[in-house]
């Protein structure tokens, strides 16, 4: 038998990535916000998926949720130390 999506909402799934309008509803940020926070490292940076698409690791997401005003970002490969 199929499980239907409202099954696996309620049986506590969680998708491992998050897309921005899932972001914008759980953080209650608009985007361009959310866009602002990232330049200043202040909210986790979305990781692309492939195509034009993008989206937030769950556990990245978690982390902000966890401490939003002490959050501060990983620098990634990419970006040097200050």
């Amino acid at each position: 038998m199929a499980t239907s999506r409202q099954d696996s909402v309620s049986a506590g799934f969680r998708p491992a990535f998050y897309r921005m309008k899932d972001v914008i509803r759980i953080t209650a940020l608009s985007r361009p916000t959310l866009y602002r926070r990232i330049a200043a490292g202040r909210f986790p940076a979305p990781v692309k998926l492939g195509g034009r698409a993008s989206g937030w690791p769950a556990q990245a997401l978690q982390a902000w949720i966890d401490d939003p005003t002490g959050y501060v970002a990983e620098p990634t490969e990419d970006e040097p130390l200050p």
